[in-house]
């Protein structure tokens, strides 16, 4: 039962490994949401000041200004764009570590299980051949 114990503590660290893999996903995967949420924040932004433009009736200086804001607003949303491709990126790459550590976890699962049933295989075994060896003491004894 020794190998037994040592094989759940290979378990429990794996476990831990994805268990830490898990919430850095969590954090990437909030990320994301945040991310889209600013980027649909400024695309409502640029849409909103879009459409008062056409209801104001401003002069050609104002024009110009007014659009160099929308511009860089649209900038902004290009950029915003970009984050959200990388945090998501971000996200993709730690489900991948987090689906390796819970395969790694599994298998560490699986054969400390495997070990078990092996362990109690064997004692079942030394326990039978006690009992076949007393009772043929008992036998050759009651013979005698």
């Amino acid at each position: 039962m020794k190998n037994n114990r040592r094989m759940q503590i290979l378990v429990d660290l794996a476990k831990r490994k994805e268990d830490s893999a898990a919430q850095l996903l969590a954090r990437d995967k909030a990320k994301v949401q945040h991310d889209l949420q600013k980027l649909n924040e400024l695309r409502h932004y640029a849409e909103q000041y879009e459409s008062e433009r056409n209801l104001m009736g401003l002069s050609a200086y104002l024009i110009t200004n007014y659009q160099h804001f929308v511009n860089r607003v649209q900038q902004a949303i290009v950029q915003q764009e970009a984050a959200v491709g990388r945090s998501e990126q971000q996200a993709d790459m730690s489900m991948r570590r987090w689906l390796q550590t819970r395969a790694k976890t599994k298998s560490m699962d699986w054969l400390k299980e495997k070990n078990h049933k092996a362990e109690l295989a064997v004692e079942a075994k030394r326990e039978q051949n006690q009992s076949d060896e007393f009772a043929m003491r008992r036998f050759l004894d009651s013979m005698r």
